[in-house]
Parts: C-alpha cells; structure tokens; sequence
C-alpha cells in the first residue's frame, strides 16, 4: 500500500476510579472524534494524516494499567511530520476554548442521550464489578466535569501524558517505509506472519 499506519503505545499508571472524569473530558478535547486537537492538528489544519486519534484508554479490570494509544494513517512520504506532530501534541498540547468547552458538552450529552438497556445492563454491571465498582460511573463524570477547567486537564496532560516513552508499531510496505526516521524514535524489529497471526 502507498500508506503506513502507526500505532503509538505506551503503558501508564494502574486503575484508579478517581481519574475517570479527567480522562474522559481529556479524550474528548485532545484525541478522539473529529473536534478534537489531533484530528484538527494532524489532519484538517497540516493534512498529515488520512485520521487521527489518541486516547488514555482504561483498563477493563482493577489490577490492570490505563494506556496511551494513539493512531495515525498517513502517506509514505509524510510519515516524518506525522510522528513528529503527534509527539508534539502529546509532550505540549495547545489551548482552545473554543475546543474545550465543545469538549465539555459532548461529554455530558453524550451521558444524557445514552440509555444502557436490555442485554447492555447486565454487561455494564459486570464491567464494573471488574473494576471494583458498585455503582454506575458515569454519575462521578456528570457530576465533575462541569466544575473543570483547562487547567485540570493541562494538569492530567502533563503528569500521565507528556514525556513518555512509546512503543511504535508501524504498519506498511518495507521497501517503501521511512526506516531512519522510526530508527530516531528506537530499535526496530520486523515481525513476520507467523509472529502476528500464528501461523
């Protein structure tokens, strides 16, 4: 294919229930969906990326870690700005109102809107009780996220976020790959078939 796809991952702190809220507003605003800063950074604003997306993704029991993922899509030949750009969103994040009061809202319309029925109330109870919870989480969010600033999410960015070491996988055809570019972010190893699929 003419295009690489990038995973970046890096593992961080073990569950707790009290970053929940953080994580959630700081999803919406920095990573996930078309508003956010990478998405608007990385693809409309420098069109370095076919999509974009970063995310602080919880665990789905208490004795795991939360991780740093991040995805970016890109041509062969843009990879560089890519993963540069990325890097520097997540180690100096940029400030938008604008963006994070959107950020705000979407979070707590999407709790308003969602109805967790049928089969869903099981599954969500048995999610939870995974983690240690006995109550459903989306009240500690609703009840938070209004009372946030900038500032609390500028916070979580730079004590989870900012300065961490990832593991980069890369996704393309070899002949065609920036090699010395993802020498600068470490050691690569290729994997065959048989080590991905097992067989």
């Amino acid at each position: 294919m003419k295009q690489v796809e990038l995973i970046m991952l890096s593992k961080s702190v073990p569950f707790t229930k009290d970053i929940i809220p953080v994580v959630r507003l700081f999803n919406e605003y920095f990573g996930t969906g078309m508003s956010s800063i990478v998405f608007q950074e990385l693809r409309e604003a420098k069109g370095l990326a076919y999509t974009a997306r970063a995310n602080y993704a919880g665990p789905y029991r208490k004795d795991r870690s939360f991780y740093i993922t991040t995805f970016i899509g890109t041509q062969n030949d843009k990879l560089p700005e890519a993963m540069k750009g990325m890097k520097d969103l997540i180690d100096n994040m940029p400030e938008s109102n604008k963006s994070f009061e959107t950020a705000k809202q979407s979070v707590l319309n999407q709790i308003r809107t969602e109805r967790i029925t049928k089969m869903n109330i099981l599954a969500t109870y048995e999610n939870m009780k995974r983690l240690g919870i006995d109550y459903d989480l989306r009240k500690d969010v609703y009840a938070k996220v209004p009372l946030m600033t900038f500032a609390d999410v500028k916070t979580f960015q730079e004590k989870y976020m900012k300065n961490k070491n990832f593991i980069v996988l890369a996704l393309g055809k070899k002949d065609q790959l920036d090699v010395n570019t993802l020498k600068n972010y470490g050691n690569i190893k290729y994997l065959s078939l048989e080590e991905i699929f097992g067989y």
